[in-house]
Formats: C-alpha cells, sequence, structure tokens
C-alpha cells in the first residue's frame, strides 16, 4: 500500500480518517475514542484507542453533547 501524501510505502493506517501513512506522515494521538449511541435503547457503546496512529490531515477535537433538562 502506498501513502496517500507521498506515494512512499506505507507503514500503517489513520486511526480516524482510513488513510495510509508512512513514517513521515504519521502522528501519534494519545487516546482517540470511538462511540456510538444506539437511539432505541438509550445505551450507548464506546471504545479508547491508546497511541492511535494519525496522518498529518485529521485534526481531532472533542465535541459534547450536554442533555436538555
Amino acid at each position: 500500500m502506498k501513502c496517500w501524501f507521498c506515494d512512499d510505502e506505507a507503514r500503517g493506517v489513520c486511526a480516524a480518517c482510513g488513510r495510509a501513512v508512512c513514517y513521515n506522515h504519521a502522528n501519534i494521538h494519545d487516546e482517540l475514542t470511538i462511540a456510538k449511541s444506539d437511539t432505541c435503547t438509550g445505551y450507548t457503546s464506546f471504545y479508547n484507542v491508546l497511541r492511535a496512529l494519525k496522518c498529518s490531515d485529521c485534526r481531532v477535537e472533542w465535541k459534547y453533547n450536554r442533555p436538555e433538562n
């Protein structure tokens, strides 16, 4: 597989967008949380990826959802 950015040999895949990245375009993200909610049951499930591989283009930011009272 080739790097999305420079066509060098890829060393991994970005956990956020799925693009293949080489050593020079890869970054390590401390923690990445993937969450999903089931609107039928109201349950939320998630998993944490520690030291996730991330490409140089992706910007990962926290979004908060506070329920209305």
